[in-house]
């Protein structure tokens, strides 16, 4: 049985903690930052600095690539933190696939546009001009990062326009 690929973007609280837990349950998933450093610390030690008692599984895989992170993932999970959403998907845009399934966990609204995260990747992925279809689904929910890394049961919610 192949496992679902995920790439994760972002390596800080929220998703590390999806990262865990997506891998804990059989997915085979890279993380990438914009800090290498971070992901060597994390490569090697298991564990994010923020979120003391969780343990990362030892076959997650880490990049600082971001070129590899979009290719050949079922999933891209875009876990960087609100204000780097914009930035981070023009950067990514050119090595993401049309029709990629992109799940938005980021939270909030642009200051500037008031859009949200998922509209922000929506609007860059179109701006690239080569992505006709977007496939991006926002999950968020009364949550937290600690909660989700700790196992603790908690609800979150699914949207796709």
């Amino acid at each position: 049985m192949t496992k679902t690929k995920i790439g994760v973007l972002g390596a800080g609280t929220w998703g590390t903690a999806l990262a865990r837990m997506l891998a804990g349950n059989g997915c085979d998933v890279t993380m990438w930052s914009a800090l290498p450093d971070e992901l060597k610390a994390m490569s090697v030690t298991h564990a994010h600095p923020n979120l003391p008692g969780m343990c990362l599984p030892a076959d997650m895989h880490y990049t600082a690539d971001i070129e590899e992170i979009c290719g050949d993932r079922d999933v891209l999970l875009f876990a960087v933190p609100s204000v780097f959403v914009r930035s981070t998907a023009r950067k990514a845009a050119p090595h993401i696939p049309d029709g990629q399934l992109i799940v938005d966990v980021a939270k909030g609204v642009e200051e500037k546009t008031l859009m949200t995260m998922s509209e922000i990747i929506e609007q860059e992925l179109a701006a690239d001009g080569k992505h006709t279809h977007c496939n991006v689904v926002a999950l968020s929910g009364p949550t937290h990062a600690e909660e989700v890394a700790r196992d603790m049961p908690t609800l979150i919610v699914a949207a796709a326009g």
